[in-house]
C-alpha cells in the first residue's frame, strides 16, 4: 500500500529520533491520532490536556534532542501554544502536529466547531507563527519536500515547527519524493579566520576560563566542548541556565558564575581572566545576575551555533561543531 501523508511524516520523525508523541485526541486530528497509534516504531502517549502534552514534548526534546506533540485544531493547538512558546525560548526542536478540518469545509468557509465562527481557517496557524521557526500545511503534493524543509529548519534554528494536516488529506498517498537537506557546513575562509583569531587571542592570554552554555547541549555538542576544554586545560564555570551541561565533578570546574549575585570568588576569577570563552551561553537576566555581570567584549570569545565573535569581530557562517573540532 502507498504511504500516506501522515505516515510519511511519522516515518521521517522516527528517522530523526522521535519514538514517542505526546497527544490529546480530537475529531479533526483522528487520522493523525490513528496513524501514531498504529505506527510500529512510535508510541502514542496520551495526556490529560494539550498543555501537559506540550510540556512533555519539551522535556523529551531536552533529553533526546527532538520531541513531538499532537493536538486537534483550534482549541487543542491553542491549549498547547504556551508550551510551544517555551520550547522556542529554550531552543528546542519540537514538532507540533495539528489536525485540521477537511479541505471542502475550509474552502466553503463553513461555520464549524473549534473555530471563531467567521469562516476563517488560517487564523490559528498565524497565531503560532511567532513561536515557531517554520510552518506548513501538509498535502500529498508538498509533504515530501515540506517535511524535509521543516526538519532542516527545526535543527538549524533549534526551535519548534508547526505541521498542519487537513483530515481528508492526511490519509491520502504521498505524491513525489525529496531527499533530506544536509546540515550546513562552515564557510572555509570564515572558519579559518575564526580559528586563527581564537588561537591568537588565547595564545596571548595569561589566564582564560570558559562559560559553556545550554546551546551546546541543545546541539548535542557537550562531548566536543569537554574535549576542547581538556585539550586547552581551560577551567570553566557555569551560569544559572547552564547547570548540567558538563560534569561539574572535575578539577576544571570553578563554580557558579552569576554576576554579583553569587560567589564573589568565582566572579573575580571569571571577570579577572584575560579571556572569557562563551560557548553556547546566553547573557540574559538569569545568566548575567540581573545584568550585573561585567565581561569586557574586548576580552571575550563568543561561540554560537552559526557564528563566532572574537574581540568584537564577528565571523559569520562558522558552525560551532566545526570550530570546536578545529
Amino acid at each position: 500500500m502507498s504511504t500516506t501523508v501522515i505516515q510519511h511524516v511519522l516515518n521521517r520523525l522516527r528517522d530523526i529520533g522521535v519514538r514517542h508523541v505526546f497527544a490529546v485526541p480530537g475529531d479533526y486530528a483522528f487520522p493523525v491520532n490513528d496513524a501514531i497509534a498504529e505506527h510500529p516504531d512510535i508510541q502514542w502517549i496520551g495526556s490529560c490536556n494539550e498543555l501537559n502534552a506540550g510540556y512533555s514534548a519539551d522535556g523529551y526534546a531536552r533529553v533526546h534532542g527532538v520531541g513531538a506533540v499532537s493536538t486537534t485544531y483550534g482549541v487543542g493547538e491553542l491549549s498547547a501554544i504556551n508550551a510551544v512558546a517555551g520550547a522556542y525560548t529554550d531552543h528546542l526542536p519540537v514538532f507540533h502536529l495539528v489536525g485540521m478540518p477537511k479541505m471542502p469545509v475550509q474552502a466553503h468557509h463553513s461555520i464549524v466547531h473549534h473555530t471563531l465562527g467567521n469562516g476563517e481557517f488560517d487564523l490559528f496557524r498565524k497565531m503560532s507563527e511567532s513561536v515557531v521557526c517554520a510552518s506548513a500545511i501538509m498535502t500529498p503534493q508538498n509533504v515530501a519536500s515540506e517535511v524535509e524543509r521543516l526538519i532542516a529548519a527545526a535543527f538549524y534554528h533549534r526551535r519548534p515547527v508547526y505541521m498542519a494536516f487537513p483530515a481528508d488529506l492526511a490519509t491520502m498517498p504521498v505524491v513525489g519524493s525529496a531527499q533530506p537537506i544536509p546540515a550546513p557546513a562552515s564557510d572555509p575562509a570564515q572558519l579559518d579566520a575564526a580559528v586563527e583569531a581564537v588561537a591568537d587571542m588565547l595564545g596571548r592570554a595569561k589566564s582564560a576560563c570558559a562559560l559553556p552554555g545550554v546551546l551546546t547541549a541543545r546541539s548535542g555538542l557537550a562531548p566536543e566542548v569537554q574535549r576542547f576544554l581538556d585539550a586547552t586545560g581551560m577551567p570553566f564555570a557555569t551560569m544559572m541556565a547552564d547547570k548540567g551541561v558538563l560534569n561539574e565533578e572535575q578539577p576544571a570546574y570553578s563554580g557558579m558564575y552569576d554576576g554579583k549575585l553569587m560567589d564573589e570568588g568565582v566572579r573575580r576569577f571569571v571577570e579577572g581572566s584575560d579571556v572569557v570563552v562563551l560557548i553556547g551561553a546566553l547573557m540574559h537576566d538569569f545568566n548575567s545576575g540581573a545584568f550585573t555581570a561585567n565581561l569586557d567584549p574586548g576580552r571575550t570569545i563568543d561561540i554560537r551555533h552559526h557564528h563566532v565573535s572574537v574581540d568584537g569581530m564577528t565571523y559569520q557562517s562558522v558552525e560551532m561543531k566545526d570550530l570546536l573540532a578545529s
